[in-house]
């Protein structure tokens, strides 16, 4: 799907859970020093108060076709100060997921394989066992010294339903079943996923293919399914949430964890009705 021209921001805000509210953030990019330019389908992963942006595509003005990014940013919350990063992602990528293993380390997946950021290095991380193949638009989620990794497209714009467990510590993929045949989700990609106890994550959204196909991404269904996924060794076991109220089915949205058991949805974006979203949503667990 041709995004060039798109309206992109680089605004940044911050969601005050305790007034349920966003608030915009001033930084000193309001006194004109160098920051982020503006990106979309970028990723990014908080390392104790630091916030981290790996990436992206640039829309750049129509018909150009705009641009991939491989730059490092650093916003830190306690000075509200950004700064660009001396290690660069080692290809410009979009599409990418992140998500911070232990206290220091933030583990990337491209479509090419895995990547570690500690302490302003940047590594290309060697794994082992049966790993995705060329998957990107993934959904992906913490929990200790593992992380799981759900759906995605291929080049070829097929789709997957396959979980996966990559172990941080051995640095070893593993292929997981799901379990069910009837109450699972169905293959997807660009759903989001975040951890919810040990060994459980929330998945919510995505988009599968139309029978016609993808269709240069008019054939992009989206979901709005809210699933709670139960890992063990070998499989995944998934329960559908039956929600009496939920969002409108979307594409990469943010999901994060608040607070007193609640989880924020915020964003995305409908491939049918060729809209995004700015009302966040929060579910309630408790």
């Amino acid at each position: 799907m041709n995004g060039a021209g798109s309206p992109t921001t680089s605004d940044l805000w911050h969601f005050d859970s305790n007034k349920d509210e966003w608030i915009q953030l001033l930084s000193n990019c309001d006194a004109g020093a160098s920051c982020p330019r503006v990106r979309m389908y970028a990723a990014s992963a908080m390392v104790g108060t630091t916030f981290y942006v790996f990436g992206g595509w640039d829309p750049g003005n129509p018909g150009s076709g705009g641009e991939f990014l491989d730059d490092i940013w650093a916003f830190d919350w306690t000075t509200k100060m950004w700064s660009e990063q001396e290690a660069k992602l080692p290809y410009p990528v979009s599409r990418h997921a992140a998500v911070t293993v232990g206290d220091d380390t933030v583990i990337i997946h491209t479509y090419k394989g895995v990547l570690t950021f500690r302490d302003g290095r940047l590594t290309q991380q060697t794994t082992k066992g049966d790993a995705p193949d060329s998957l990107s638009m993934c959904a992906m989620a913490s929990d200790g010294n593992k992380v799981l990794l759900f759906g995605g497209s291929n080049k070829n714009q097929l789709m997957s339903v396959v979980p996966y467990v990559l172990d941080a510590t051995s640095w070893t993929w593993t292929k997981l079943e799901n379990e069910g045949q009837e109450n699972e989700p169905e293959a997807m990609a660009s759903a989001s996923m975040v951890t919810l106890n040990q060994d459980q994550c929330i998945l919510f959204g995505g988009a599968g293919l139309a029978p016609t196909g993808y269709e240069g991404g008019y054939g992009l269904l989206p979901k709005d399914d809210t699933w709670i996924g139960t890992m063990n060794e070998s499989s995944v076991k998934w329960e559908l949430l039956e929600c009496t109220k939920k969002p409108e089915g979307r594409l990469a949205a943010s999901l994060n964890c608040l607070d007193g058991g609640r989880l924020l949805l915020q964003g995305g974006y409908d491939p049918v009705a060729k809209a995004t979203f700015e009302e966040p949503w929060i579910l309630s667990l408790k």
